[in-house]
């Protein structure tokens, strides 16, 4: 593994680490227009770059990865975007790249030593640990890795097991990191950040950060006593203060399979301060939250019939340059939490050049996924300002729900949140049901939390939940949930909306993004140079197949459902297909407003009293 700290300490650390300049640098360069979207790739020059965009007719284009602003910071000036193709409509606005060396993919393999352990590596700052972490993680795509942050260190793991871990000497508030006495504790071997990937050289800042290793060969001295009781004294304060003088993050305990100590997970984006002890009869009641934050949209209901809906994208934070009373500009500022600066919802949609959604299982791993979690908090300070503690009742597909564990540590802690003002939430508790639930809590619940549906509370119950890229299926018998008979397909409404976002290509060179083909398809009609053009001929047979697809799944599960007593069509995507899955199953019913079914019954379960008790 070459050089390796010690068991007992790290008297090695004051050799000088290998240089960058020994990483080897023979790649070949490529045509940067034969490369996919997602690809990474080296500039001539030396910047790392991720392909954006790889349409048709010359727009392709590339952006300094990585595409959010904190990774260039200090003497890193961020790059501009560039075009890939010489004498293209991009190339005139944007410089142009049209080679580079591309980055290889990693798989699990490659990142396990020779004993199937995780390497382990020595970065001199937890930013540049993290961005390690991150760029390994996408190169990884394909393999379901995770970068987390866990224990003070990045690991880049599967939710069960890491398979790289990224130490660091000093972290975020450029406070030290005590290596050598985890090093001794764990009987951890490490190696310099120097001897890791050659691809790593090119992360923004490396170089300088690797002149600051150099310089600083020591571990950093260790707290002093007097500072230490110093500390201790004012923990002592905020302890004694009622209410605290501010939020603080408090310690998570998730289950884990992982060799580090699930109690000392923390949460990703914060750093970690000292509880105050808060008097429970002192503190302001949690007020209960529902979030269903699917593929295409996210939702929220509370109490007064607070409701809201945005699209499921997030995007680099763009700098606005025009606005007045008669354009909306003004109110376009960014959303900052941690690290991050960003747009979400319709505001990236329009906004932002690089945009970000979630389509797999690796959802609640990825930065976009808690993002979008923070944007319902924004929303929900929108329109009640004064709330800052809460209880929170969401939901994960079918399939997915295993991963509700690491939804629990992503979701519940301390939160600080600026936009157009800052914004600081507790998030207390978070409780996870199977998505299709929520609909079946809308039919049996009133809306104070009590069992008002009789026919529901003791029948066997069907669920159809047609959702943006999943449907999912479940069987209730008398509220338990029968898993054998339920089930998802890999199928939604987004099947519709992308075969007629290709026709519209096609047909008419319009290069719409999905929500906005969705909205078109909802009116039934789109603009082409300033004409309407109707597309109910290409929404007909696009249902037709995503019909077929269902009925089939619900067929292998249910067979004709004969000993179902009911059958509960929802999700955005159900009033479409409603017609079809009668067809098959006289007994189903279409729920009202089928969109907000399932973050309506989150909320309504939220309500009753069990169901925060610990």
């Amino acid at each position: 593994m070459g050089k390796q700290l010690p068991q007992n300490g790290m008297d090695n650390m004051n050799d000088q680490p290998p240089t960058s300049a020994a990483l080897d640098d023979a790649e070949a360069l490529i045509r940067t227009d034969t490369l996919p979207e997602g690809a990474l790739f080296v500039s001539p020059e030396g910047v790392l770059y991720q392909v954006v965009m790889a349409g048709e007719a010359g727009f392709r284009k590339a952006e300094p990865w990585p595409w959010l602003p904190h990774g260039w910071s200090g003497d890193t000036e961020r790059p501009n975007a560039v075009a890939l193709v010489p004498g293209s409509l991009l190339a005139r606005n944007y410089p142009l790249v049209s080679q580079g060396r591309p980055l290889p993919t990693v798989n699990r393999s490659e990142l396990l030593d020779a004993n199937d352990q995780p390497e382990q590596y020595i970065f001199p700052t937890e930013q540049l640990a993290k961005l390690a972490s991150q760029l390994d993680e996408t190169l990884a795509h394909r393999s379901g890795l995770g970068a987390r942050k866990v224990n003070h260190r990045w690991i880049l793991s599967d939710g069960k097991q890491p398979f790289r871990v990224y130490h660091y000497q000093r972290d975020n508030l450029d406070l030290s990191v005590d290596l050598e006495a985890r090093f001794a504790e764990e009987q951890t071997q490490a190696r310099w950040c120097t001897q890791g990937p050659p691809y790593w050289r090119y992360i923004p800042a490396w170089q300088s950060a690797l002149d600051a290793l150099s310089r600083t060969a020591d571990t950093p001295e260790p707290m002093l006593e007097t500072e230490a009781a110093e500390a201790a004294k004012t923990t002592q304060e905020l302890a004694a203060s009622e209410p605290p003088p501010s939020l603080a993050e408090r310690e998570l305990s998730p289950q884990s399979t992982m060799e580090i100590p699930s109690s000392e997970i923390e949460p990703q984006e914060h750093p970690v301060l000292a509880t105050p002890a808060v008097s429970q009869t002192r503190r302001s009641p949690a007020m209960i939250l529902s979030i269903d934050i699917g593929y295409g949209y996210t939702k929220g209901a509370g109490p007064d019939d607070l409701r809201f809906s945005f699209p499921s994208v997030i995007g680099t934070a763009e700098e606005i340059s025009f606005a007045t009373d008669l354009i909306r500009g003004g109110e376009e500022r960014p959303i900052k939490y941690g690290d991050w600066r960003f747009f979400y919802g319709d505001q990236a949609v329009l906004q932002s050049r690089i945009q970000s959604a979630i389509f797999d299982r690796s959802r609640v791993h990825d930065h976009t996924y808690k993002m979008l979690f923070v944007a319902t908090l924004v929303e929900l300070s929108k329109v009640m300002p004064d709330i800052h503690r809460l209880n929170v009742v969401t939901g994960l597909p079918v399939d997915f729900f295993g991963d509700r564990p690491q939804v629990v540590q992503s979701f519940e802690g301390t939160y600080r949140i600026t936009a157009d003002h800052t914004m600081e939430f507790i998030v207390d508790s978070v409780i996870v049901v199977p998505q299709p639930f929520g609909s079946l809590f809308r039919e049996l619940l009133s809306e104070n939390g009590k069992i008002s549906n009789s026919e529901i509370e003791r029948g066997q119950i069907g669920i159809i939940d047609v959702g943006t890229f999943t449907t999912d299926f479940i069987v209730s018998y008398e509220l338990r949930y029968i898993q054998r008979l339920s089930g998802s397909a890999r199928v939604g409404w987004s099947t519709v909306v992308n075969r007629i976002q290709q026709v519209l290509d096609d047909q008419y060179m319009l290069e719409l993004g999905p929500h906005e083909v969705d909205t078109a398809v909802q009116t039934k009609e789109v603009r082409v140079r300033g004409e309407s053009v109707s597309l109910q001929s290409l929404i007909a047979p696009a249902i037709t197949d995503l019909e077929t697809a269902i009925i089939a799944r619900a067929r292998d599960l249910w067979g004709s459902g004969t000993h179902l007593d009911r059958i509960l069509v929802t999700g955005g995507g159900g009033p479409h297909l409603y017609d079809a899955i009668r067809a098959a199953y006289p007994h189903a019913v279409l729920l009202e407003n089928a969109f907000w079914a399932n973050v309506e019954g989150f909320y309504r379960f939220g309500q009753r009293p069990a169901s925060f008790e610990k």
